[in-house]
């Protein structure tokens, strides 16, 4: 009889803005896990927000992924299957930066990547020899990650985009990014022609829905290897799909680069901006943004037909409360096709938290309050209530009807996308609110 494997998706307790997933976009982190699974075993899957757990389900083994606002829910799910007697395994980036307050819920974990560990966890379970702390001792050559198994998922349940990874790591550093910690400081590139695999089997775009056959590729910067985002495109000019990733705002001042993108129907880039200040950027280490060229760099892309979605934080060390009036006139005369605020939030095993831990700051642990919507630390210079009600006060300016308009009339990239991407968190915004007054 094979082994029985259930892959559990937490969905966190509070709800925050973006997080009812809208657009409900798949993980590939367990999709993944289940690729290097053991041939022999069956393996599921269940992702909360699309079905419940069933803590009777006929399983061996269960494994949970977990990230930081998670793993409140991420705990009890796993303390209600050892209650019944079940073996369970955690892994994720919570996990790895905190491995023994999970081995307080579970049986074992796994720490670092878990292509590495997971087939050893799986043949030590079925021995009977489980031991506590699996830890990934090196990184992955992403030649030899497997596609993740989407059989294990209903796809019809979730918006149509194809998650596709093609590289990993990044050496920026930023003191705020857990990404470093766990995928380490230098990019891993995956061989285009593995990428050109799964780009296959995506189905070509139907011209009657615009939104479909959509490909995000998750890399947090796509153009940072160059030969290699270069490959990647003259691959895809090959193929008639449509596609979304991240990419730094330097992206800008590389002409050939945008126009293989435009080539390849690129509908837009998220661009982690962060702040309008050089000394904040200073702060925590992402020197290569220059303020003064965010604008111009807006116009650049879309001369090149390609959106963008800007990201910024609110709280470092450097922000008063004329942040907050600022950022929203700066965001009026922009032509962001969409933005994006969040609180800044120390994540366990970044070099934020281990800074705030040490002086004091950290108001709490409260996990599921990690999510970007809440200030969980003590700002330098303001207080934590007029920092919580300046991002919300930002998010109104931002999301107004109003300011969507003239920021989608100006830049006029895309709306088939953008305009339901502003709507849905405009959405998710005002019943993040509706729930605050509840509390």
């Amino acid at each position: 009889m094979s082994l029985k494997i259930l892959l559990i998706s937490p969905i966190g307790l509070k709800k925050i803005l973006g997080a009812d997933f809208f657009f409900k976009l798949p993980f590939l982190g367990l999709p993944t896990v289940a690729a290097h699974t053991p041939p022999d075993c069956e393996v599921k899957m269940v992702d909360e927000r699309i079905r419940p757990v069933d803590f009777d389900a006929d399983a061996d083994l269960i494994g949970i992924s977990v990230m930081t606002p998670l793993a409140t829910r991420a705990y009890e799910i796993a303390d209600e299957f050892k209650r019944r007697g079940k073996t369970v395994v955690m892994g994720g980036m919570h996990v790895s930066a905190l491995p023994e307050e999970a081995l307080e819920h579970c049986d074992a974990v796994a720490v670092g990547e878990g292509e590495k560990v997971w087939p050893q966890m799986v043949e030590d379970f079925k021995r009977g020899e489980l031991k506590e702390i699996y830890q990934a001792n090196q990184l992955i050559d992403l030649a030899e990650a497997l596609p993740p198994r989407w059989d294990i998922i209903d796809k019809n349940m979730y918006s149509p985009v194809d998650f596709i990874e093609t590289t990993r790591g990044c050496p920026i550093n930023c003191n705020f990014c857990a990404v470093t910690q766990f995928y380490g400081a230098k990019y891993r590139t995956k061989p285009v022609h593995l990428v050109e695999e799964m780009v296959a089997k995506v189905k070509p775009v139907d011209k009657f829905f615009a939104l479909k056959n959509l490909i995000f590729f998750v890399d947090d910067n796509i153009v940072a290897n160059r030969k290699h985002c270069m490959e990647l495109l003259n691959m895809l000019k090959s193929y008639n799909i449509q596609w979304l990733g991240q990419a730094s705002v330097s992206v800008a001042k590389d002409d050939e680069l945008l126009k293989l993108m435009s080539e390849t129907r690129c509908l837009g880039l998220l661009i982690g901006m962060e702040s309008l200040s050089e000394d904040t950027l200073a702060e925590c280490g992402k020197r290569i943004n220059k303020p003064a060229e965010y604008l111009e760099a807006v116009n650049t892309l879309h001369r090149y037909g390609i959106g963008v979605k800007a990201t910024f934080m609110i709280g470092f060390d450097n922000d008063d409360i004329s942040v907050f009036p600022k950022m929203a006139r700066f965001i009026t005369r922009s032509n962001f096709d969409s933005v994006y605020f969040s609180i800044l939030t120390p994540y366990p095993g970044t070099r934020l938290f281990k800074r705030m831990e040490s002086e004091g700051r950290l108001l709490h642990k409260v996990w599921e309050k990690y999510d970007t919507a809440h200030v969980v630390f003590r700002p330098r210079k303001m207080t934590v209530e007029q920092l919580e009600e300046g991002f919300t006060w930002l998010y109104k300016k931002a999301l107004s009807m109003k300011s969507i308009a003239l920021r989608l009339a100006r830049g006029r990239t895309n709306p088939q996308f953008f305009l339901p991407d502003n709507l849905a968190f405009r959405s998710c915004l005002f019943r993040m609110l509706r729930g605050s007054k509840k509390d």
